[in-house]
């Protein structure tokens, strides 16, 4: 009777490290299948408008449109992100992503001469919901509360000295986005809606029109311009599609949660998060579609300009200002000085030409949009049922001797 009562008071005694010894069997994760995570941080944006230093003054020289290098640093906003995982191995997961954030850019933050002349900016709320795949490449370590070592004088605990876990991640997702640009153009400095804008003429003209089938201007770029033209009425749509792509490390407190820093990319199939893709519209149809807040906020006609001689005839340029010199992107014009008249004959006119006149390039349609987020997350994982622990060791044998 006291043997019985003595082997009772040490099972009694012995059962926290029973409990944490289980914990390493390789099939516990089916008694924590469930986790969630809440999580803030920062994002940042790839697109058209905004970027980073020059080529000339950049680090990198050649790389620094590349990928990363261009990104503008002082535009970064804020994200915040909610997931649900499941568990399908003991390193393979299932996980449900909600993410809520901004994004931004603006041409007055790059050295790049071109785009600073642009002088565009927009801000995006992003709404994403996606689903993913999380591979755990190395496991974090829970730690072992009472140091347990085996009869080798080795610890039980995971073979993870710093005891951080790192994952990778992949998948599909879809986002909203709405951007809105600040008038920095004309100086007003009011908000803008910019989709019903249609700032490069979508769904104006037809994708027959003649507008889109001149390859001129574009700057050494071989695009046919027809192929991304909307047709009539219709514009782009404010839902796209994102691929996330990451990784991650994860921290544990205790055995039921942690902290995870994880930074994911999103490749997305628009290039119109920031409004901008193609070439400037003529202002003329522009203004008289949507206005003249339309006409300000494409940046037609606007910023820095080139000089060219040009022969008009006995009909001479058109006047400044006219509908037919802003279609043309003249913002003045003069005659030609003798020097020029002794080598290209009389008749020739100085013409002032804007470089953001209609028909120059405004983005690069083939480049398309994509957006990342780095966030700091707090997880907890849930025990499943009673019943979960007998199928995590389900086909776990072991044999015990024991002596009284």
């Amino acid at each position: 009777m006291k043997k019985l009562i003595y082997i009772l008071l040490l099972v009694f005694a012995l059962s926290p490290f029973l409990v944490e010894a289980q914990f390493y069997n390789r099939n516990i994760y089916r008694t924590q299948r469930n986790e969630i995570s809440f999580g803030l941080g920062a994002s940042s944006c790839l697109t058209d408008v905004g970027g980073g230093k020059s080529i000339e003054d950049s680090f990198f020289k050649d790389y620094a449109r590349a990928f990363l290098f261009d990104i503008n640093t002082d535009q970064t906003q804020y994200a915040f992100s909610f997931s649900y995982k499941y568990f399908l191995k003991s390193k393979l997961a299932f996980r449900v992503n909600l993410a809520y954030a901004k994004v931004a850019g603006d041409d007055q933050s790059t050295t790049d001469p071109s785009r600073a002349n642009r002088n565009l900016n927009f801000q995006t709320t992003i709404i994403e919901g996606s689903t993913v795949l999380e591979w755990n490449i190395v496991t974090e370590k829970t730690g072992n509360r009472y140091n347990l070592k085996n009869k080798y004088n080795k610890s039980i605990g995971a073979r993870n000295p710093l005891g951080f876990g790192f994952y990778i991640f992949g998948g599909i997702g879809g986002f909203f986005f709405d951007p809105y640009g600040i008038d920095n153009i004309s100086g007003a400095m009011v908000k803008h809606q910019l989709r019903p804008m249609r700032t490069e003429g979508q769904g104006l003209l037809s994708p027959n029109d003649p507008f889109y089938s001149k390859l001129e201007n574009t700057g050494g770029l071989d695009i046919d311009y027809s192929k991304y033209a909307f047709e009539l009425g219709k514009s782009y749509s404010s839902f796209a599609v994102c691929v996330p792509v990451g990784f991650g490390f994860r921290k544990s407190f205790h055995s039921m949660a942690g902290i995870k820093l994880e930074a994911g990319f999103r490749f997305t199939n628009t290039d119109y998060i920031d409004d901008v893709s193609t070439r400037y519209f003529d202002p003329h149809l522009l203004e008289s579609y949507k206005g003249k807040d339309a006409v300000t906020m494409s940046g037609v006609n606007s910023g820095n300009t080139y000089v060219a001689y040009v022969k008009y005839g006995d009909s001479g340029p058109p006047p400044v200002g006219s509908d037919e010199a802003l279609s043309a992107g003249i913002a003045d014009h003069s005659p030609a000085g003798p020097e020029i008249t002794s080598s290209m004959g009389e008749g020739v006119t100085k013409v002032y030409f804007w470089n953001t006149s209609p028909g120059q390039i405004r983005g690069n349609p083939k480049d398309l949009d994509s957006y990342m987020f780095l966030t700091l997350s707090a997880y907890k994982k849930f025990k499943n049922t009673q019943k979960s622990f007998k199928v995590a060791n389900s086909g776990f044998k072991r044999k015990i001797k024991a002596s009284f």
